[in-house]
């Protein structure tokens, strides 16, 4: 069995494609997923399978679907992979607060995306993720207008700030 997070794009987000996490957790079950867990209302899942983690995504994704009538984009990562994430913050050591550091989960490689001038954030991209740190928070950032980005196309993306993604690193990494 390995250990996945589960990270669902768009759900719960100002009321819009309700998903229960207690509902989620329980479809996710009878879909066959082991120790399934919820972390806040907004699409994060860790849960265990013997599938690879394409065939987690896709399943997450169909039992979404079936369950609540939504169509979501699903990320996955294995437990290892969360650990390596969390250790790979490019901005470590900087004592900058979590809740302005954020993490972006692509379903494929990150393209480049350069700040543009003038705008006070930065911006790492690392594989498969994309690491920015918002100074005066992602609410108030003018980022996304200013087409930051538009690079990624077609390639699917969820966000979660670094306190979210230590704690699912951590959930991911807990042991029955």
């Amino acid at each position: 069995m390995t250990t996945y997070v589960a990270l669902l794009r768009g759900v719960n987000v100002g009321g819009h494609r309700k998903t229960p996490m207690g509902e989620l957790r329980e479809a996710l079950a009878a879909a066959g997923f082991d120790r399934v867990r919820t972390h806040l209302q907004s699409g994060n899942v860790v849960l265990e399978s013997d599938r690879d983690a394409a065939a987690v995504a896709a399943s997450v994704a169909d039992v979404v679907a079936a369950a609540f009538g939504h169509t979501v984009p699903v990320m996955v990562r294995t437990a290892a992979e969360m650990d390596r994430i969390v250790g790979s913050d490019p901005f470590a050591g900087r004592g900058l607060d979590e809740s302005k550091v954020t993490v972006t989960f692509l379903s494929g490689p990150a393209p480049a995306l350069p700040v543009p001038a003038g705008q006070p954030e930065e911006a790492h991209a690392d594989g498969t993720e994309v690491w920015v740190h918002y100074p005066g928070g992602l609410g108030r950032s003018t980022l996304e207008r200013a087409g930051f980005w538009k690079p990624l196309g077609a390639v699917e993306a969820t966000t979660r700030n670094l306190r979210t993604v230590r704690r699912l690193r951590d959930m991911a990494a807990e042991t029955p």
